[in-house]
């Protein structure tokens, strides 16, 4: 892809192509939760006859669960609506940033980032940027490493390096709306919350079908404790006889000698 020349003697439509190509990476990432995490532009083709993207070297891949989309999208919707105390509860709900700092200073931490956005032009903001920005703010808060938004903001500013490589004028946020705000609204509204509680339902028919197994366990470790305890009481009592017997002999030593010196004086 970074053979430009060669793209527009092809005939293909680099707008276009750019357009694709976040997308494809977008529903990658946030749809299935498994993306090429090296997407420069040497690994990255355009087909002619297509114009669609192939995408070689897959020796660097990045996996989003469900649990850590639903935070993204999340946070997402909190920078829209520039609902920033949202954004830190979240972080602090999902166990990225320790509960022993405030709400509010995390979120005046996160307003930092969002506010300037506000009245600039799409193409003015980079989305690799805002990300980077808030692995940033959130490990001054001691947000431990997470390996996936790494990858993922790291691939973020490949893919958007790419496509403004392709189309000069190139506005992310554009290309990005219809994955993302179909994503948003599936996973933040009704249908996210049906999700989580069919999630939550699946859960506990799952620990309901290994109740039985989880109850021969249990019986099986309090048997074993029941035995152990047993075996400590009977080494406790032998313990406690010898000490008594020890004390026992020593105090029959003890008067042997009073009345031996008692006859002897």
């Amino acid at each position: 892809m970074r053979e430009i020349e060669r793209l527009d003697a092809a005939g293909i439509d680099r707008k276009k192509l750019a357009e694709h190509l976040i997308q494809s990476f977008l529903r990658q990432a946030i749809r299935d939760g498994f993306f090429h995490a090296d997407m420069h532009p040497g690994n990255l083709f355009a087909d002619p006859k297509t114009g669609g993207i192939v995408a070689v070297d897959f020796g660097i891949m990045g996996r989003i669960g469900k649990r850590e989309r639903r935070f993204l999208a999340g946070i997402l919707y909190g920078f829209i609506t520039r609902d920033y105390r949202r954004v830190a509860e979240l972080h602090i709900d999902i166990g990225y940033v320790p509960d022993t700092h405030t709400i509010d200073d995390f979120a005046q931490a996160i307003r930092a980032i969002g506010e300037p956005l506000v009245g600039r032009g799409a193409d003015e903001i980079s989305m690799a940027r805002v990300l980077a920005q808030l692995i940033e703010v959130t490990e001054l808060f001691d947000m431990g490493a997470r390996p996936e938004l790494v990858l993922l903001q790291k691939n973020m500013v490949l893919v958007e390096g790419t496509a403004r490589m392709l189309d000069p004028h190139f506005n992310m946020w554009i290309a990005a709306e219809p994955v993302v705000s179909v994503w948003v609204r599936r996973t933040i509204g009704p249908q996210g919350r049906l999700e989580i509680v069919r999630e939550a339902v699946d859960e506990a028919l799952d620990l309901a079908k290994r109740l039985p197994d989880i109850g021969r366990r249990a019986e099986r470790v309090l048997a074993r404790l029941e035995i152990d305890q047993m075996a400590r009481e009977k080494k406790d009592g032998l313990i406690e006889t010898l000490k008594w017997g020890s004390l026992a002999a020593i105090a029959l030593v003890i008067v042997t000698l009073v009345v031996h010196l008692g006859a002897v004086l």
